[in-house]
């Protein structure tokens, strides 16, 4: 019977242990997301990254803060967080441990879609948000690393993908820029390239006015995001790695009439577009101007979204307003805006209050 007993005793241990180590980093992540605002989160976090000694956990945790800081334009911060997560190893045994409930909570979700992330993954994470950050040099620090070793096609796709930004984020000539059009439009036909094949058409339009990628993009895939740029259906939304980027050609007449345009998400790789330096007006000095005068927190073709949008702002304390903008479709489209405060953050406010919102120059 004491047998019997120890043996049960010894099975409730390690069924427990089990059942900590898969919710470690799912308890620190819950109270991560508890937080009012993104500098508690991202306090927290570190805090609990330092006296956590898994590898495994601790991994998750850097990943989940490096998202964190993504959203809130903390771009180098958010690449140094994805190389660490990247360096810290996690062995296919604690990936397959953790089982997602059928009615899983969203920190429960997080931690999963962590999970499957692999380090080469983690490393092109570092690269975008690197080249968010006019990084290049950080960027192809990266890229000459390890993750050069990976058999997946996908992955090596986008290494040379990422290499090509990182060259057009620093001062080029003439004839460097003539060949990595050569390269690109090279790239655009290789089956290799395939997966990435969308951004290469998209890169080539967009700092060279190419009508045969414009073309390829409308015809082949009318219905991606980048296709809805070239178009003019869809609105840039800046994204600070194209401020580094030179725009030659006619491209910029060809977007001219856009303003602030959101083409797919947070991934560079389906490309977001920002307005560019030689769009911006300048002083005596050669410097912009420029300053951010509202923030768009949604695009509707129906009004009474864009009305549930502004309820849904003032129950949170912000004044917005609908701007109303005809494109040449004839479709009208209604913009949710809040205007800029005189201490520049406002931005971040809408963000820390959960709104995704696009600065208007």
């Amino acid at each position: 019977m004491k047998k019997n007993y120890k043996a049960f005793v010894l099975l409730q241990l390690l069924l427990c242990f089990s059942l900590s180590a898969q919710n470690n980093a799912v308890l620190p992540v819950s109270k991560a997301l508890e937080c009012e605002t993104v500098e508690e989160s991202i306090s927290y976090l570190n805090k609990q990254i330092e006296k956590t000694e898994a590898s495994s956990d601790k991994r998750i945790l850097y990943v989940f803060k490096a998202s964190v800081e993504e959203q809130a334009s903390m771009y180098v911060d958010a690449s140094k967080s994805y190389a660490k997560a990247a360096g810290l190893k996690i062995t296919q045994e604690e990936i397959n441990s953790f089982k997602l409930p059928k009615n899983a909570k969203p920190e429960e979700k997080i931690v999963y879609n962590i999970l499957k992330k692999t380090s080469s993954i983690l490393v092109l994470d570092a690269v975008r948000t690197s080249l968010n950050a006019g990084e290049s040099e950080t960027a192809k620090s990266y890229l000459n690393s390890s993750i050069r070793n990976s058999k997946d096609e996908k992955i090596q796709a986008k290494i040379k993908l990422y290499e090509v930004w990182a060259s057009l984020c620093g001062q080029i000539s003439e004839d460097e820029f003539n060949s990595i059009i050569y390269l690109l439009k090279a790239y655009s036909g290789m089956p290799d390239m395939k997966s990435v094949r969308v951004s290469v058409l998209f890169t080539l339009w967009y700092i060279n006015n190419d009508s045969d990628a414009s073309k390829i993009l409308r015809d082949e895939y009318p219905k991606s995001a980048e296709a809805q740029i070239v178009t003019g259906n869809s609105q840039l939304m800046p994204t600070p790695f194209w401020f580094f980027v030179e725009r030659r050609g006619n491209a910029l007449s060809a977007s001219s009439g856009n303003k602030n345009i959101n083409s797919a998400g947070q991934k560079i790789s389906n490309i977001e577009v920002a307005k560019v330096k030689s769009e911006e007006p300048e002083n005596q000095d050669g410097k912009s101007d420029e300053k951010i005068k509202r923030q768009q927190v949604g695009l509707f073709g129906k009004k009474e979204n864009a009305e549930s949008l502004v309820l849904r702002l003032k129950e949170k304390g912000f004044t917005a307003k609908i701007e109303e903008e005809k494109r040449p479709s004839g479709n009208i489209y209604f913009i949710v805006t809040v205007d800029e405060n005189p201490e520049g953050n406002m931005g971040l406010k809408l963000k820390t209050a959960g709104f995704d919102c696009y600065p208007i120059f």
